[in-house]
């Protein structure tokens, strides 16, 4: 009861003062405005928060971006003794930053040397590396030791050549007497690494450095690096098979890999028939390298992607020969399957499809189902197909091949639900009931509460994710989901319920009707994630209504702050160059951070995507496609495969990310109509070739 008075009493207004003030100076801070930032978290009293790791971090960050490190070192250190704050690592490496600057250069050193010993073995480091590896070799030159600072200035710049400290590093060198000169072996080294950084053009001026005047050996290994660049930077893919295909002989150990790869740049570089080739060489010179299934499979599949399906059949099928066991034979079957099927030969198309059909998945076991039934339905075998049409809407609801199937029955007749023979709602944990009144007590809950009072919903939600397996375990699995997406929601998190409701709600729940219970999985499931945002900008770009949702499920999962391997950031996944070009439309300014703003992602995702959609006249998995690929390929397969079903033209999509990406789109987006407007998504069985002639080709 005491819990509860100090939660719920007269003392609640002074926590919520006090959590406004930490949202208060969260913001100053994240503003810059470091001065304002340190006095309003100063004025909190220290023992007022739940969360006094926040405060300390704000009051310790801004004192030290103010060259303060007297006053922040002992808030760093206050702040990496409380056990389980998420910034206790993080203090630590600025407790050495701290001793640095103040000149304590021997303790600096011990302190960079321990935490750069654990980074090394961490997954995602939090301090900076490539800078205490810089200070530890300048501390050696501060404690007299000039030879061993020379050595570690050397290797740093060869490690970090773009690190912001390496400038000053090299001139440090130059003052000890030392060389900034590298040799051909140390630019080969510093080159794998910028390649490693995907640094690709600094990679290459780097190799263009060493002469023909270095060891044969060398040379090789030069050339070799430049070929993988070359192809790894996406760029000049004809120039780079040339260079690996003509040197993979003196590779040794990886000539292998640089005769596949110099395959593979050539294809790339469309020259399809002659990587074939080639591929087929890396069988022959090196049948037992871990290149060699692969490259067999490439030989027969890029006569399939140039629509020579009967040439693309014994290289296939020697695939699943030779390497029976590799995951290129089971990508071969399938490749047989469909080139038989689209030979027209059926009855040898048909068992590749039942053999997959026994496995599975819905886009595996699901694909081999429906390509199984469709090829019995062209046998003659009606009956045979409808039963395995009905299977498949009833084993996969909502699948891509779910609604081609059953847009396959409807054509036919037959109309069943989008569930199939599934009834009832789908078992799982009950969250529609009341919140345990305990959790107004718990402390981890309360700490929780607090961040999202203050403004701090980002925050709060990673507390959560911190304290879950806590929560589960007090409260049993239905009272502490429910706790869970409770708090989730309130702090603005979409991400984190959306990955609970697919984990904990499960295919049973999400292949059965949204009632009851289920539905509020469903919801969490697929949610109306930013609905204010989403719903004020869907219509620049004459988007439908839930279209950017089942986009957004899909690109970031509902995470604001996810940036990919390709650049794409925030909710929509909006590419950097696309946004330039879409922000002088909308006349908003482009800078570096807009994309991981919701509403500005959003904004700008709307306007392009819609156009996307409009391009495409709604066709969904056109307008999903291009959006993942860009519209270019989706014209020219939509030329080039002009007449086909629509079953068949998603399979002819020569890119596998594409493919699947409009396979999972249009569930999405089936799933989201059905749930929030109750209506069947009919998935069209024929495509419209004809796309709109506009601007946007980008």
């Amino acid at each position: 009861m005491v819990m509860l008075a100090a939660a719920f009493g007269p003392a609640a207004s002074h926590a919520d003062k006090h959590a406004k003030s930490l949202g208060a100076a969260w913001q100053a801070f994240e503003a810059g405005n470091f001065d304002d930032a340190r006095r309003i978290a100063g004025k909190i009293p220290a023992a007022a928060l739940l969360n006094e790791d926040y405060r300390l971090y704000v009051l310790a960050e801004s004192h030290a971006l103010e060259d303060d490190c007297r006053k922040a070192l002992p808030a760093f250190r206050k702040l990496a003794g409380i056990g389980g704050s998420r910034f206790a690592r993080r203090a630590r490496w600025r407790i050495a930053d701290c001793q640095w600057q103040l000149g304590q250069h021997a303790a600096a050193q011990k302190s960079y040397r321990a935490l750069y010993r654990k980074a090394k073995s961490e997954r995602r480091p939090v301090g900076d590396l490539a800078l205490a590896e810089l200070r530890v070799g300048l501390a050696e030159l501060y404690l007299g030791r000039k030879a061993s600072a020379k050595n570690r200035l050397k290797r740093f710049l060869i490690d970090h050549p773009l690190h912001p400290e390496a400038e000053r590093a090299a001139r440090k060198l130059i003052e000890l007497g030392g060389t900034t000169a590298l040799t051909a072996s140390q630019r080969i080294e510093r080159a794998r690494r910028l390649t490693r950084a995907k640094k690709w053009h600094q990679a290459i001026a780097e190799l263009e450095r060493i002469g023909d005047d270095v060891p044969a050996g060398t040379r090789r290994l030069r050339d070799y690096w430049m070929g993988m660049t070359f192809f790894k930077m996406r760029r000049q893919y004809e120039r780079a098979g040339r260079i690996l295909l003509g040197i993979y002989k003196q590779m040794g150990a990886e000539a292998a890999r640089s005769l596949f790869h110099g395959a593979r740049a050539l294809s790339r570089a469309d020259k399809d028939k002659e990587a074939i080739k080639w591929y087929e060489r890396v069988v022959v010179e090196y049948p037992r390298s871990r290149w060699a299934p692969e490259a067999l499979y490439l030989a027969g599949w890029l006569e399939f992607n140039m629509g020579n399906y009967r040439l693309g059949l014994p290289n296939l099928e020697a695939t699943t020969v030779k390497y029976p066991r590799s995951r290129w034979a089971r990508a071969a079957r399938w490749f047989l399957g469909m080139s038989h099927f689209l030979l027209g030969e059926y009855d040898k198309a048909l068992p590749y499809f039942e053999r997959m059909a026994k496995g599975s998945g819905r886009l595996k076991g699901g694909k081999g189902q429906y390509w199984q039934a469709r090829t019995l339905h062209l046998l003659g075998r009606k009956g045979e197909a409808n039963k395995q049409y009905r299977a498949l809407v009833t084993r996969y609801p909502f699948s891509w091949y779910a609604l081609l199937a059953h847009s396959r029955l409807r054509e036919l007749g037959i109309e069943i639900s989008p569930f199939g023979d599934r009834k009832g709602p789908g078992k799982a944990a009950k969250i529609n009931g009341p919140i345990d009144p305990k959790a107004r007590a718990d402390r981890a809950l309360r700490a929780v509460d607090e961040l999202t009072r203050a403004g701090l919903g980002s925050f709060a939600g990673e507390e959560l994710r911190r304290s879950e397996r806590g929560i589960l375990k007090r409260y049993g699995r239905s009272k502490g989901m429910a706790v869970l997406l409770d708090r989730y929601r309130k702090a603005g998190n979409y991400n984190r319920p959306w990955m609970l409701a697919v984990v904990y709600g499960g295919a049973r729940v999400l292949n059965s009707p949204p009632i009851g219970n289920s539905r509020l999985w469903w919801e969490h499931a697929y949610p109306r994630a930013y609905p204010k945002l989403v719903e004020e900008h869907y219509k620049i770009g004459n988007n439908p209504p839930l279209w950017l949702y089942a986009i957004m499920r899909k690109e970031s999962g509902f995470d604001p702050n996810v940036h990919s391997y390709a650049d794409a950031r925030g909710l929509l996944q909006m590419i950097p160059a696309t946004t330039k070009r879409v922000t002088k439309k909308l006349g908003l300014q482009y800078t570096a951070d807009l994309l991981f703003d919701p509403e500005n992602n959003i904004k700008t995702g709307a306007w392009y995507i819609g156009r996307l959609h409009h391009k495409f006249k709604g066709q969904i998995p056109m307008a999903a496609g291009s959006f993942n690929s860009g519209p270019r390929p989706i014209m020219r397969w939509l030329d080039k495969f002009k007449g086909q079903p629509t079953d068949v033209w998603v399979e002819l999509a020569s890119y596998t990310q594409t493919r699947e990406y409009m396979k999972k789109v249009t569930e999405n987006y089936a799933r989201y109509l059905y749930l929030y407007e109750g209506k069947v998504y009919q998935q069209p069985l024929e495509v419209d070739s004809d796309y709109q002639r506009d601007e946007i080709t980008y």
